[in-house]
């Protein structure tokens, strides 16, 4: 059963626990797999298509950030592991927030 999020204002800050928890349920639901820290995309049969889908569900978690999306596609592409995708989008919207 999905729990309803709590509704955020732009202005709230996503931490790593709200990052994790969508990043990690996109990847649970386009590939499957679950995903633990050392998971690796390619591994898990992840795809360029896989990327996309799960960047942008994961991104929803945090709209406000400009190009959240991209950064996790290219990170899935390109880190392939759970923990370095989680970490590099963390920092992305530590950097907006902090610049806000």
């Amino acid at each position: 059963m999905a729990h309803a999020a709590t509704p955020r204002t732009p202005r709230d800050p996503v931490g790593p626990d709200v990052l994790a928890t969508a990043l990690a349920a996109a990847w649970q639901g386009v590939l499957g797999t679950p995903a633990e820290e050392d998971t690796d995309f390619y591994e898990a049969g992840g795809t360029s298509l896989h990327a996309a889908r799960i960047a942008a569900e994961a991104a929803e978690c945090a709209p406000e950030v400009e190009d959240l999306d991209v950064c996790l596609m290219t990170a899935l592409l390109d880190e392939a592991r759970f923990g370095d995708v989680r970490r590099l989008a963390q920092e992305l919207i530590d950097l907006t927030h902090g610049a806000a």
